[in-house]
């Protein structure tokens, strides 16, 4: 991340230019830190150049170089959502297969078939692409009273342990920050802090696993003695989004040097906020972040 002197000196611009651009052409929008100062991402930087670009070599007016920016944003975003559906699709009979299993309560076929999937596939595709939707539609299901909360509870806990078996895999880097791992109180669903675990784990983290529904009471004593230098927290609706972040205000007072990931389902922006990301839920972002980090 860029504060606005850096930005301006690398893309050789005014800082008077980024800004009036930002403001009144809403041209990008940059993060900004707790007390309200710029910062660009290399993909701010990005887009200012190729607007640069076609306002001083190409003689576009700034306005209509935007609107080019902005239409190839979306096609972007239009072109990702059919590369997911259709990942979603790829890999719907092997869903099916498994829900069917799940829903006879056959354990030892449920595991019969993960073994198969893992050995046909990368185990990131298991987890990301037959796993996770599985488990919604296993959620879904009991939400509609098709399948017993023993049915959920069941199949949460053969995933559990999937998850359990491949995180001890992964060789543990000793020069990366020491992770925390846990939802806030109240919040149930652990899908997504386990595959950002598992994301971690897979990337050389030490990553200590205290699970859903954790009780901010004794975690200001617990960050402050383990020396734990990342919490990663994850939400699955909007809703908690407030908890997180008291959760983070009272644990960055009891250990300053901390930082904080906030991702799931719940999470609908990827930003940077001081001491703070919000990483949302798609694999392809929290890679992006990663090679962004000097850890």
């Amino acid at each position: 991340m860029y504060n606005i002197k850096a930005a301006a000196k690398i893309l050789d611009m005014p800082k008077v230019t980024i800004r009036s651009w930002e403001t009144r052409y809403s041209a990008i929008t940059p993060a900004r830190t707790e007390s309200g100062h710029r910062l660009y991402s290399d993909q701010n930087l990005e887009d200012l150049k190729w607007l640069k670009i076609q306002v001083q070599d190409n003689g576009v007016k700034i306005s209509e170089a935007v609107k080019k920016l902005h239409a190839s944003r979306k096609q972007f975003i239009v072109t990702k959502d059919e590369l997911l559906r259709k990942e979603a699709l790829e890999y719907e009979q092997q869903i099916d297969q498994l829900f069917q299993a799940a829903a006879e309560m056959d354990t030892e076929r449920f595991n019969y078939l993960l073994d198969l999937h893992f050995s046909l596939f990368h185990h990131r595709t298991v987890f990301f692409y037959i796993i996770a939707p599985l488990m919604v539609r296993i959620g879904e299901a009991w939400e509609d009273g098709a399948i017993s909360v023993a049915h959920e509870h069941m199949i949460t806990h053969i995933v559990q342990q999937r998850f359990n078996q491949f995180s001890r895999i992964f060789q543990v880097s000793p020069n990366l920050p020491k992770v925390i791992a846990l939802s806030p109180s109240g919040e149930q669903h652990q899908l997504g802090l386990l595959l950002f675990t598992l994301f971690l784990r897979e990337n050389g983290f030490s990553v200590v696993y205290i699970g859903p529904d954790t009780p901010l009471e004794g975690l200001e004593e617990m960050v402050t003695k383990q020396n734990f230098k990342l919490m990663c927290m994850s939400i699955a609706t909007s809703r908690m989004l407030p908890l997180a972040n008291k959760y983070i205000d009272a644990l960055a007072k009891a250990n300053p040097e901390m930082h904080f990931i906030l991702g799931g389902q719940g999470v609908d922006c990827e930003q940077i906020e001081g001491n703070r990301w919000y990483l949302g839920s798609d694999v392809k972002f929290w890679q992006q972040w990663l090679d962004e980090q000097n850890f």
